[in-house]
């Protein structure tokens, strides 16, 4: 997809930690920022910004933001209360991203307030909540804003679903996949706190 394709009215958000392969970091920017009008990075808490600035190249739709907190959840708020777009994305730096997938979510979000996106070779068949992705995930910005954004916690996207199914909001599912450039940081924790949610009340 060519940059002059990108689609006004969406907001890419990028978490970068100090130890991010910088290449990774230049490839997902370059694939968000042709379908996305803005792109804020919002890079740890003690990173040197001239540091990053190479690998994101020049663009005046491109900024970098400096991370307050201490917490990937710290991060992400940042990013949704500094965009200014109507709708956001959430997209991990370890992201393979095809073409066209950015953009596949902002379409959804004509319809739908959240859009999860899963990894692996098939979409997810029966998730009955929904799910709340931590390396993909889509949302109407003031709808999250309302639900109170990204929580905290040791697993940030599955307090963030418990906040979200306990305000009533659905969350809808990508038809599609993504790809990971690494192993999913602590699985066996991740699956069996999910698998907790959904077993009780919101």
């Amino acid at each position: 997809m060519p940059e002059s394709a990108f689609f006004s009215g969406l907001s890419a958000i990028i978490p970068m930690r100090a130890d991010e392969d910088r290449d990774w970091v230049t490839d997902l920017v370059r694939t968000a920022r042709g379908e996305a009008s803005e792109v804020l990075i919002v890079i740890e808490r003690g990173v040197d910004p001239l540091s990053v600035r190479p690998a994101l190249g020049s663009s005046e739709r491109t900024k970098i933001l400096m991370q307050r907190g201490d917490t990937k959840s710290d991060a992400l708020n940042l990013g949704l209360l500094s965009a200014v777009n109507q709708h956001v994305v959430f997209l991990d730096a370890d992201l393979q991203l095809e073409s066209g997938q950015i953009g596949a979510v902002r379409e959804m979000l004509e319809e739908n307030e959240f859009v999860s996106v899963g990894y692996g070779l098939r979409v997810p068949n029966f998730v009955p909540l929904g799910f709340v992705s931590g390396w993909f995930f889509g949302a109407r910005r003031s709808v999250f804003v309302e639900v109170g954004g990204w929580s905290a916690g040791y697993l940030e996207d599955v307090e963030t679903l418990k906040a979200i199914a306990r305000s009533g909001h659905k969350i809808a599912i990508a038809p599609f996949t993504v790809k990971l450039r690494r192993p999913v940081r602590r699985p066996a924790t991740k699956f069996l706190s999910v698998l907790a949610s959904f077993g009780k009340r919101p």
